[in-house]
């Protein structure tokens, strides 16, 4: 997957006091390719540390195919999701090991520990354009994963690094769980250019953070709109931090205050900010708006990346060609994943998607050519006969009250609103009853401390369904 030894002598990885260069990093890689006899699917509980990193890496060197989730899975969780794609392997850290029956050490690195399983000795039928499986939410709550091809993984890190100029000189830091497409989409395009990866744990709420990022002259910053709210409320402009080249932002669509800050940030720091979009079934990045034109395109997505192309299609399938209307957003590219997996018996198959993805957003198209996403296609409830759009619910609120965090759910005929912050019940719940003409009795109102989120920083609807 990744020519290691082109970069021999550059720093690559760096966290807790350990440092590797590529060169390092591939004897590492050959050392865990000794351990594993044939081409197997490799079940990787990952967090953001040089170990787990590290055997990632080896794996995918030696064209292992490795299944990543969050390192804090439940037993439960993981044991359920080896019962559905029987892996060979497991890459987890030593203390779990105790958790898998009849699985053998055969290989480490620091803390971490790869188990060859019963399974091995009769593997699960790999495609042979199989590279990666992920997760498509950030939870294993549901064990459909997407397939990723090697071929979907390089289109996409190399259209990436293009637009993004990452050097060999780069400097990132895992500000993101690298079992989330966004997150190990820094990963693959910083190993790509031959750049270095600072890992660590650390959040930007901590000082040690900051630090951090002084000391290794990190390069870039990335997040997603919960990330930058988090640094709007430390203020991080005020550090001192002379090496940052440029900003990215993925992982959902930001707010109109997330987007005036960014462009406050680029205009007086002088760092370009990348607002980006994708999914995890384009291996992460469909779309990019670049930096220069972030004021006069505020909310925009802009165009598709490098190789990558959109339509807008209506309600009845066809082709929109004229500007500012709305329909589902359909992207075509080398990245597009072969397909979804819901047990080990799907990854025999070959591509299904033939490059093709109906993301299930709405958008639209202005006359420069730049895309705006209105909403999802999925994201509406019918109440009382009435389609309510979940996302110009939130939008509404989100205006009303600024000071205040919105998530809208629910099924049909009950409106659910989560509200972090302070705002009154009934104003809150007579305002959304004016505005879209329902009475108060099928709308609901939660008020909690703060809105619960996955790992990646996104909503986790599980928790407030609960």
């Amino acid at each position: 997957m990744f020519d290691l030894i082109q970069y021999a002598n550059n720093p690559c990885l760096a966290g807790d006091g350990q440092a590797y260069s590529y060169a390092e990093v591939q004897l590492e890689a050959d050392r865990m390719g000794a351990a594993v006899q044939g081409r197997h699917l490799v079940l990787c509980l990952c967090e953001n540390s040089v170990p787990s990193l590290m055997g990632y890496i080896a794996l995918m060197v030696q064209g292992q195919v490795p299944l990543l989730i969050e390192a804090g899975q439940q037993a439960a969780a993981v044991q359920a999701l080896a019962a559905a794609y029987r892996p060979g392997y497991v890459w987890l850290d030593n203390a779990r090991s105790g958790e898998l029956a009849d699985a053998t050490p055969v290989y480490r690195f620091g803390h971490y520990v790869l188990l060859k399983t019963a399974l091995a000795e009769a593997p699960t039928v790999l495609d042979a354009q199989l590279q990666l499986l992920l997760t498509t939410s950030g939870s294993t709550g549901s064990s459909k994963l997407v397939r990723l091809s090697r071929a979907n993984l390089l289109a996409n890190a190399a259209a990436i690094t293009a637009y993004l100029a990452i050097r060999a000189d780069d400097v990132a830091v895992t500000t993101l769980p690298f079992s989330y497409s966004f997150g190990l989409s820094i990963v693959h395009t910083h190993l790509l250019a031959g750049a270095a990866i600072q890992v660590t744990t650390l959040t930007p709420l901590s000082r040690e953070f900051w630090e951090l990022l002084q000391q290794q002259r990190v390069t870039s910053l990335s997040g997603v709109p919960y990330t930058y709210d988090m640094l709007k409320r430390i203020k991080f402009e005020r550090f001192e931090l002379p090496a940052l080249r440029y900003l990215s932002q993925a992982g959902g669509k930001m707010s109109e205050q997330g987007l005036a800050y960014l462009q406050r940030l680029s205009a007086e720091k002088g760092w370009p900010c990348f607002v980006m979009y994708g999914q995890t079934e384009a291996s992460a990045r469909m779309a990019y708006l670049p930096a220069a034109w972030l004021e006069r395109k505020l909310g925009s997505i802009g165009h598709a990346i490098p190789g990558g192309r959109f339509e807008l299609i209506d309600a009845d399938g066809q082709l929109i060609a004229d500007p500012r209307v709305p329909g589902e957003l359909v992207y075509y590219g080398a990245n597009v994943a072969l397909g979804y997996a819901s047990g080990a018996a799907d990854l025999a198959r070959g591509d299904e998607w033939g490059g093709r993805l109906a993301t299930g957003d709405v958008a639209y198209r202005d006359e420069d050519g730049c895309y705006y996403i209105s909403g999802r296609l999925k994201r509406f409830v019918k109440v009382f006969g009435n389609r309510v759009s979940l996302d110009e619910v939130e939008a509404l609120l989100q205006a009303a009250y600024p000071g205040c965090e919105f998530v809208c759910h629910g099924q049909d005929d009950h409106l659910r609103i989560a509200c972090a912050g302070e705002a009154g019940r009934d104003g809150l719940l007579a305002f959304v009853s004016r505005q879209l003409g329902l009475h108060r009795s099928a709308i609901s109102c939660a008020f909690i401390a703060e809105i619960p989120r996955l790992a990646n920083g996104k909503v986790n609807y599980n928790a407030l369904n609960q």
